[in-house]
């Protein structure tokens, strides 16, 4: 652990060396202090508008996987993991803070696959609102970016495919699971629920707006400081940037981002001290936008666990999803996951009723 640390460190700062290298300090300066920083505050705004969006998407695949939790419960989690996603050695932090705080004894491998199924789902949103922005302004974008772009796609394809293996083929997906366990069961079952049409849909909107929050973001930091580049350029490269930075071989992601963005920037014309000016100012953006996670870290309850549905009321919700498993499964023995408590069948407005009134009592049993 801590020899993958000392690479991940030397990593970020060779790169670091390397952009720094290439960096105009007092064109940099110069951005910096004649920068039209209302930008940067609506940047900041609407990044904090897509946290919002992202923690209510991510609550529907929690009640696909018969996870209950309340709105302002789920965006709480959402926050502090996007706060210690910021400030923790790792991209992947703040995936894990959340899927724990959703999570209890007996559910979190349904919450953590919950997590993956989100940030994966959410990547392939950012993709087709990358196209579909390329589509309306191709000429501004040089071909070898649609080139990075269109390699992003046939990793997401691949991954689809790999996610519909878990979906459907029953009785391959039988065999696997009797040989794997029941925490895989339980993990196969999960994406499976989260994938169904009535899921879907619904998330997929709610990524798309999402991921446009974020790419309008990244855009009015651009602004910021008066660079001059197409949304749509910014909407193609944005994508191949986080996936380069999600790759474990940095300080959270320190080094791979700010090179991604001169190496790829670069191909639009665009300088590389404009290109690491304009990083550095989106990990600032996020790590603003993330402060309110930090709050809800320092919270006693939060310490000790994410509130939870009473025993007896998640209980029942698991009879239910072992009983709606068992239908689905048929003739040809297949394991899927059931909705959830009853509560969460019903529309959102009642479902966050019943949540609500367990999340008091549980406050109240802790007092």
């Amino acid at each position: 652990m801590a020899g993958s640390l000392v690479v991940r460190l030397v990593v970020s700062l060779g790169l670091l060396a390397i952009v720094a290298s290439q960096v105009d300090l007092a064109t940099a300066w110069s951005r910096v202090s004649s920068g039209s920083w209302a930008w940067f505050g609506l940047a900041v705004v609407a990044l904090e508008a897509s946290f919002v969006l992202a923690a209510r998407r991510w609550l529907l695949f929690l009640r696909a996987a018969a996870i209950a939790m309340t709105k302002g419960a789920a965006l709480r989690a959402y926050l502090v993991g996007a706060f210690t996603s910021n400030f923790l050695p790792t991209q992947f932090g703040g995936d894990v803070t959340r899927g724990w705080m959703a999570g209890a004894p007996g559910t979190r491998v349904r919450a953590m696959t919950t997590v993956v199924v989100d940030r994966a789902s959410a990547l392939a949103c950012l993709i087709v609102v990358a196209w579909a922005v390329y589509a309306t302004d191709h000429s501004s974008v040089p071909a070898s970016l649609v080139g990075f772009l269109a390699l992003a796609t046939v990793g997401l394809v691949i991954l689809g495919a790999v996610a519909a293996l878990l979906a459907g083929g029953a009785g391959r997906a039988s065999r696997l699971e009797g040989r794997i366990g029941g925490a895989a069961r339980e993990t196969t079952a999960t994406v499976r629920a989260c994938l169904e049409s009535r899921v879907i849909t619904r998330t997929f909107v709610l990524g798309l707006a999402f991921q446009a929050l974020v790419l309008l973001a990244v855009w009015l930091l651009a602004r910021t400081i008066s660079l001059e580049v197409s949304f749509a350029v910014l909407a193609v490269v944005v994508p191949a940037v986080l996936i380069l930075s999600a790759a474990p071989v940095s300080i959270g992601g320190l080094g791979v981002r700010e090179a991604s963005f001169v190496v790829l920037l670069g191909r639009a014309g665009v300088t590389s001290t404009d290109a690491t000016v304009l990083s550095l100012l989106t990990a600032a953006a996020f790590a603003l936008a993330s402060i309110p996670g930090a709050l809800a870290l320092l919270d006693r309850r939060w310490l000790r666990g994410s509130p939870q549905p009473e025993n007896r009321e998640q209980e029942r919700g698991e009879e239910d999803l072992h009983a709606r498993d068992e239908e689905r499964r048929g003739a040809q023995g297949e394991l899927a996951l059931a909705e959830g408590p009853e509560a969460l069948r019903g529309p959102d407005r009642d479902a966050d009723r019943a949540a609500d009134e367990s999340y008091e009592n549980q406050r109240a049993a802790d007092q």
